[in-house]
């Protein structure tokens, strides 16, 4: 059985992509960018003995992205995880990005996540265990002036995991969001966050760690849960002064 890692080049996909390679677990690699794709499979060829298959397709084109993947899946072994760490922000996202621009941003956060699944879910549930992983954003916890699209398209996100664990219940497909913090980066480096950051390496660990626990969602670090209720109950009059 393999792994399909889509966003695998960077940050918390390629963690998890080095932690599924380092418990010999057969892979399928997805990601845009072709040259940081057969790196990182080098990589993972060479210290963990891993079986790699790369696909390079574009998630601001989901259908095709999921046809190519359902191509590439159909000449190596059944698919039996879906693990979706992917994600694209722009910080000009302040509620006045064009009709293109905005649905690249929801087309990389939430429609290639359910175009893909769609594809691989009949072959999931005819499966005696299976798992589909997926990773949102404490911005979507509550609206702000920043990351409106993105944030827009990981609250969609969560609708739509909570709609297909409904879907999968009773099967043997376990479905698990997590509601990330924040995270170390290339978009967070330099940043002054009010917050401590994890590494990718820390998400893919306890990721791994929960494997067939049916939580639904779940934050990591745990502490944002206290921070997000705290958001989610401020009055009005006090959240519209916030800049952030």
């Amino acid at each position: 059985m393999t792994a399909l890692v889509v966003g695998a080049s960077a940050g918390v996909g390629r963690a998890l992509s080095e932690a599924l390679a380092a418990n010999r677990k057969p892979l399928l690699l997805a990601a845009s960018d072709p040259e940081d794709l057969n790196a990182l499979a080098a990589h993972l060829r060479l210290v963990y003995g891993a079986t790699v298959v790369t696909v390079a397709a574009d998630a601001r084109d989901p259908e095709a992205f999921a046809e190519r993947l359902s191509a590439v899946a159909a000449e190596i072994d059944d698919i039996d995880e879906l693990y979706f760490p992917i994600g694209f922000s722009r910080r000009d996202d302040k509620a006045q990005l064009d009709a293109d621009a905005s649905l690249a941003i929801l087309n990389s956060n939430l429609t290639v996540v359910a175009a893909v699944t769609a594809r691989f879910l009949p072959s999931l549930l005819r499966q005696p265990k299976a798992r589909i992983v997926g990773f949102g954003s404490i911005a979507a916890l509550r609206g702000r002036k920043a990351n409106v699209i993105y944030s827009a398209a990981k609250r969609g996100l969560e609708s739509y995991f909570e709609s297909l664990r409904h879907f999968a219940a009773g099967t043997g497909v376990v479905v698990q969001l997590y509601r990330l913090g924040y995270i170390e980066t290339q978009q967070s480096f330099g940043q002054r966050l009010l917050f401590p950051v994890v590494t990718p390496e820390q998400v893919a660990r306890h990721v791994l760690a929960t494997e067939g626990r049916d939580f639904g969602v779940r934050f990591f670090p745990r502490f944002w849960q206290l921070i997000a209720l705290a958001v989610v109950w401020l009055p009005w009059r006090i959240y519209k002064k916030l800049n952030f």
